[in-house]
């Protein structure tokens, strides 16, 4: 009992200390001066703000961590919410028959969903209407803020319920084989999702309207076509309502598959810019980072799924919680947070595998649309947008980062331009500098 609350506290507190220690490091790493590449991008008052940004979330982020390891310590410590809410729904279904895990375990899993969504909305509210609007960035109205969340909410209770209730059967009555049962019945859905999100699911959120017919569309079709990059229509998001942030995505698979270029995007680039972009999210496709990405993803459900069947009846595990009954529904939340520490590590590693995913989309850009400065002035402009920070620390980066930083990829681009024998891109910065990587 004692050693696996041990393991479980030393895993919560290494994980916040070191996140803690990450986001002390990025806002200190913050007073540096614009790098000169940027000259041509940033003014001192964009460069400032962005500056403010990144202080403003980092502060946000430190805030928001502390605030959940003290409410799990209370919830665990002084509340015993964990007992107390099996506690209850034993006694709202309180039948002896082995299938009333069931209900019980869509209801304490219902509920505990439900008092994070609650205790979210606080940080929701500050970030979206306070902090995003401080910046300029949010469009969202408090309508649409309260749509959104009705909306999860819906979508939620149509599909959380029935695949939550097929895992807990599984698990009751299937066996030593229940967590392979599980993980096929969860892939099987996750790969149903990629091909019904893109018609059914995602507009409920966002507008997807055909792009209209003129040089971009144009562009674009050469562009896949030269590439043979094969796809069901582009489409102009209308990111706008909600945020000046901007981004371009590819969603679904075969004949679903989309281009979705943000509204925002589309004004702040130039066309060659765009499709520049644009080559760089081919480049995922066309490099087999999509697959590889959902490859790992399923893999990584497999053996969380594997270490589940060990620990789902632990005893020890229930006790560390003061949890005076095994159940499957309990067993399966607490086990999250056994699992934090190898999750924490399997997280880095991904992350490290899409930030090299990132370099090599860039180069395919390269390569295949042979304008590297439309690239990198596309990267410098959405970095401008966005406020993004030029100046990460490479703790925090190493922890947290998907996409490298933009000053470490415009070098790669530069460099990789070189190399396929391209002639140097014209840079922001005075030619008898050196441009150093941050």
């Amino acid at each position: 009992m004692e050693v696996v609350r041990l393991v479980v506290l030393s895993a919560l507190f290494g994980e916040y200390f070191l996140s803690l220690l990450a986001e002390v490091l990025q806002y200190r790493a913050l007073g540096q001066p614009l790098p000169a590449d940027f000259r041509d991008t940033f003014d001192d008052a964009k460069y400032v703000a962005a500056q403010q940004y990144a202080r403003a979330r980092s502060l946000l982020s430190a805030s928001r961590a502390t605030f959940d390891l003290l409410l799990l310590l209370l919830a665990w410590f002084a509340l015993r919410l964990f007992e107390r809410l099996d506690v209850f729904v034993r006694g709202v279904f309180p039948s002896d028959d082995p299938w009333a895990v069931v209900p019980r375990g869509i209801l304490y899993w219902g509920a505990l969903a439900g008092l994070a969504t609650i205790l979210d909305l606080p940080h929701a509210v500050y970030s979206t209407f306070v902090l995003e609007a401080r910046f300029g960035f949010n469009n969202t109205t408090v309508r649409t803020f309260i749509m959104d969340r009705v909306k999860g909410l819906m979508l939620a209770l149509v599909l959380g319920p029935p695949m939550g209730a097929a895992v807990l059967a599984f698990f009751t009555f299937a066996g030593d084989a229940a967590w392979l049962w599980v993980w096929l019945a969860l892939t099987a859905f996750q790969l149903l999702l990629l091909f019904i999100a893109p018609a059914c699911i995602m507009p409920l959120f966002i507008s997807f309207t055909p792009l209209e017919d003129g040089p971009l569309k144009r562009a674009i079709h050469e562009y896949a076509s030269q590439v043979g990059f094969a796809f069901g229509g582009i489409f102009q998001v209308d990111g706008s309502t909600r945020s000046n942030h901007s981004n371009a995505f590819f969603t679904g698979f075969g004949a679903t598959k989309r281009i979705a270029l943000f509204d925002t995007l589309i004004a702040q680039t130039t066309l060659p810019e765009l499709v520049a972009i644009l080559a760089h999210e081919v480049g995922h496709e066309k490099r087999g980072h999509i697959k590889q990405s959902l490859a790992f993803s399923v893999l990584y459900l497999f053996v969380m799924l594997y270490l589940v069947s060990l620990f789902i009846s632990y005893t020890p595990l229930f006790t560390a919680f003061f949890v005076s009954t095994p159940s499957v529904y309990v067993g399966l939340l607490l086990f999250q947070m056994l699992f934090a520490p190898l999750d924490t590590f399997l997280q880095i590693v991904l992350s490290a595998r899409s930030r090299a995913n990132e370099f090599e989309a860039d180069r395919y850009s390269v390569e295949t649309y042979k304008q590297p400065e439309a690239l990198i002035s596309g990267l410098k402009k959405l970095t401008r947008e966005n406020l993004s920070n030029l100046t990460p620390h490479p703790l925090y980066v190493f922890l947290h980062y998907s996409h490298p930083p933009v000053v470490e990829r415009i070098a790669a681009i530069r460099r990789h331009h070189l190399e396929v024998g391209g002639t140097a891109p014209h840079s922001g910065a005075p030619r008898h500098k050196k441009f150093w990587l941050l």
